[in-house]
């Protein structure tokens, strides 16, 4: 099995940081799927798929990568969070059953 990025838009094939291939078989071969990962991660790759590529097509498979959450995104689900827990505390509490004593 081979690991492989892929362009989703072009479909071309990661070789190097700010370097593509139409050709599979120029395209370095990341050999195990974490290490795709990692490589996505540090050279910050958006539009990406992970093709895990056997010696038969038919058994291809590829693996969607999510976009990355941009500064945006983060910030604005922190401030939902916050707002959530603002209006949690600011509910009365009710009085709680008191349980028989056995």
């Amino acid at each position: 099995m081979k690991v492989f990025i892929r362009n989703t838009q072009t479909g071309w094939y990661y070789q190097e940081p700010s370097k593509w291939t139409p050709e599979q078989e120029a395209a370095c071969d990341l050999g195990q799927v974490a290490r795709a990962v990692e490589r996505i991660f540090e050279a910050h790759l958006d539009n990406v798929e992970i093709l895990l590529s056997y010696d038969e097509p038919r058994y291809d498979l590829i693996l969607p990568v999510p976009p990355s959450p941009s500064r945006g995104d983060s910030l604005r689900r922190h401030q939902i969070s916050e707002e959530t827990h603002h209006r949690e505390a600011d509910q009365p509490m009710l009085p709680r059953k008191k349980r028989p004593l056995m």
